[in-house]
């Protein structure tokens, strides 16, 4: 009995052992045939066409929400954007006028004493001793005193006279007490601010000698509206160059002088305003100086290229500097612009998200949002313009920053099928 139980046990763990895999082999089969029993399922519910309420929850973090703000659709509207811009109160370079030098000469005394000193057309600004003027005051006594019958060479010397800028009472004077004028008076036949042209040791710079032997004896405002006030040397300082003992040569410019009775107002347009900016738009000015008073005008001008340091848009303004406004030359400004009525789709500016190259409002699917890729065009205070990407009819999240979370990089469809 007790050999026949070990025999028993032995043939029993034997059947186990071999056994044992045959059973594991079952088991994988029926469980694999039960996966793709589900998979199948699955996939029969999605091709169906049937979206499950919780479907969205499989689409990645980064391009759906769910959630339940408050959505917007785009409005389908005509507006007139006011635009802002910021600018600066400048000289009006049509009024800038040349004092030079009608003949050679040592300057005796300067009644001018710092840069920006206002003058008033026929105020004496310099004594000038000049050997030249004072042999031609001579010729006129002695032509007075010996030739009184000879009316032709007396007015000969009076034209001379005058051509070295002297007026008709300081000849009247000459000739009625047959005394020289020396030194000699210089009046200002301008009025604004006078500005230091720059002299040194006697001599102007090549700059400034051109303006002045260009202009001749009288210049005019456009050939010295190329000497930038910027480029001065009153700009730095406002000590005169100029000093008494000083020579001066016939033709040299000496000062410049600005009259400020009308300025520019020039305006630094943004890159995405300009296409909307045109002469003759309306605009309200407000200087810091004055925040009160709101000065209407128009645009006059905007200029055709960039300035050299920033990549703004130039547009002038003209205006009159009256009593009541007190425009100061470089006071800072802010201006609002009212452009022409545009029509177009509209949503508010916190309805779309900028990412830098691309714009991306969320659309509103059922009952979650999708990130969608949009064109915009012109901005305005509270509005922006959607050119591509809508129709219309589409609901979108009325505040697109609250969707997004500040650790997730958003992705489009667009950009997934790129």
């Amino acid at each position: 009995m007790k050999s026949k139980w070990k025999y028993d046990k032995r043939i029993t763990l034997f059947s186990v052992i071999y056994l044992l895999p045959i059973l594991i082999g079952i088991a994988s089969v029926f469980l694999i045939s039960s996966c793709n029993s589900r998979d199948e399922h699955k996939q029969k519910h999605i091709s169906g066409g049937k979206i499950g309420d919780l479907d969205g929850l499989a689409q990645p973090a980064n391009q759906t929400v769910f959630s339940e703000v408050k959505t917007i659709s785009p409005s389908n509207k005509s507006i007139t954007p006011i635009l802002n811009a910021t600018g600066v109160i400048t000289y009006d370079p049509r009024l800038l006028n040349n004092i030079s030098a009608r003949f050679s000469g040592r300057i005796e005394k300067l009644y001018v004493r710092f840069n920006f000193e206002n003058v008033s057309k026929g105020q004496r600004i310099m004594d000038i001793y000049s050997p030249e003027i004072l042999t031609a005051q001579q010729n006129l006594i002695f032509l007075l005193n010996n030739s009184e019958k000879d009316i032709t060479l007396i007015n000969s010397s009076k034209q001379k006279l005058q051509q070295f800028g002297l007026t008709d009472e300081q000849l009247k004077q000459i000739e009625i007490t047959k005394q020289i004028i020396s030194p000699f008076p210089v009046y200002s036949p301008y009025s604004g601010h006078i500005h230091d042209i720059g002299i040194g040791s006697g001599t102007a710079s090549s700059s400034a000698v051109g303006n002045g032997m260009n202009s001749g004896m009288n210049s005019s405002a456009a050939s010295s509206s190329q000497v930038q006030l910027e480029n001065l040397p009153s700009s730095q300082t406002a000590a005169l160059t100029i000093k008494e003992g000083m020579y001066l040569q016939n033709g040299q410019a000496i000062f410049a002088v600005y009259n400020i009775s009308q300025v520019w107002a020039v305006l630094n347009i943004f890159p995405q305003d300009a296409a909307l900016i045109k002469t003759g738009n309306k605009v309200s000015i407000t200087a810091e100086t004055t925040p009160d008073k709101v000065i209407s005008s128009s645009i006059n001008y905007i200029e055709p290229a960039a300035g050299q340091n920033a990549s703004a848009i130039k547009a002038r303004v003209y205006l009159q500097n009256a009593e009541n406004l007190h425009l100061k030359i470089g006071t800072l400004i802010s201006a609002k612009i009212t452009a022409a009525e545009i029509k177009g789709l509209w949503l508010p500016r916190n309805a779309v998200v900028n990412l830098g190259q691309k714009q991306i409002v969320f659309l509103k699917t059922k009952n979650h949002f999708i990130t969608k890729n949009i064109q915009t065009g012109i901005l305005n205070d509270s509005l922006i313009q959607v050119i591509r990407g809508l129709q219309g009819d589409e609901q979108v999240a009325a505040n697109a920053q609250f969707m997004i979370d500040s650790e997730s990089f958003i992705q489009t469809e667009e950009d997934e099928k790129k």
